[in-house]
């Protein structure tokens, strides 16, 4: 019996309302975790992509500071002017920036005027102030030509050594194009015309990002932002001996007049050794078999305007008499 004022349809329209099922709904904890869970996985995903997309412009634009001096030489090596060797890293500057866009240029007592930090990390982990890479020995390149940093047009930083003994090439002999298969990211990697037999003679360091970090060189296969076109790589580059309280020591195999053998340390961000320095190597030749067993050499300690004292490492006999800045004698450097 339907209720007064109650109609059949109105009965079987509450009928039909009451028998909709209810539609089912996250509950606030299910939603929380849910994000939690995206929260988890995006940051353990996102800065390995972050790191992917780093090292993809990196090597990037390491393979188009590479590209941009390679064919500078290129140009050279067309021209006939990679037949002969230059004397130094300057004269090779000279030029190689009449081929390349060089908008700045430092020599090797400001070369860190050049580059955009004052220190870097180097391949060992270590702190590296960038003032003291002077020489090829400071970028572990066996030279001791000085370095010159350069700017480029499109603003990067490279600290450049040229290595006389690296080899002529003829204007008519084949350039030999290399590849080299750079990261890109991801674990993958990507084919770069990286270099040619036309930069045989040269190898310089770069930082591909500028001043931004970490400022470092690769170690254990993570690839960094310092980099270089073959081997170079910062490091304090003793070239000879490493003494504790001397510091690093160059027997330069040659016999000088004092004020060239002067000159020639100073070209190696060096020194001459005192007298007293040099009683102490002579006195430590017993132990250690590196240091020069006979011959004379130079101290940097003078007597007179004409004399300046200096050591037989035969027997330890010393002499300085007048005119003795003009005899030959061999020639040891120091420093650090």
């Amino acid at each position: 019996m339907l209720k007064r004022g109650f109609t059949l349809a109105e009965g079987a329209t509450h009928v039909a309302q009451s028998a909709k099922p209810r539609r089912a709904a996250f509950t606030l904890a299910e939603v929380l975790i849910t994000l939690g869970i995206i929260g988890v996985v995006a940051a353990i995903t996102l800065p390995a992509l972050i790191e992917n997309v780093t090292e993809r412009k990196n090597s990037e634009r390491h393979a188009n500071i590479v590209y941009k001096v390679t064919q500078a030489m290129d140009i050279m090596k067309a021209h006939g002017e990679l037949s002969g060797t230059y004397p130094s890293t300057e004269a090779f500057v000279d030029e190689l920036q009449k081929y390349l866009k060089i908008s700045k240029r430092c020599d090797s007592n400001h070369i860190a005027d050049c580059w955009p930090t004052d220190k870097v990390i180097d391949g060992d982990g270590n702190e590296f102030e960038v003032s003291k890479a002077k020489t090829g020995k400071n970028l572990s390149l066996n030279t001791n030509t000085n370095n010159v940093g350069l700017i480029l047009a499109d603003g990067a930083s490279i600290i450049l050594n040229y290595n006389p003994d690296g080899g002529k090439i003829d204007d008519t002999d084949p350039l030999v194009a290399v590849k080299k298969s750079l990261p890109v990211g991801g674990g993958r990697s990507k084919e770069f015309v990286y270099t040619s037999n036309a930069t045989a003679s040269i190898d310089f360091v770069t930082d591909v990002n500028g001043s931004a970090h970490p400022n470092a060189e690769t170690s254990n296969n993570v690839y960094h932002d310092i980099r270089n076109l073959t081997a170079a790589r910062f490091t304090k580059g003793c070239a000879g001996i490493e003494l504790s309280g001397i510091g690093c020591v160059v027997n330069t195999g040659q016999q000088l007049k004092w004020n060239d053998a002067k000159a020639k340390c100073e070209s190696m961000g060096m020194t001459l050794p005192d007298f007293g320095t040099l009683e102490n190597l002579y006195n430590q030749k017993a132990s250690n078999p590196n240091l020069p067993q006979s011959g004379w050499f130079w101290s940097s300690t003078e007597n007179s305007a004409d004399s300046a004292k200096n050591l037989d490492f035969s027997n330890g006999n010393q002499f300085h008499w007048y005119p003795f800045k003009d005899y030959n004698r061999g020639v040891m450097c120091i420093g650090d």
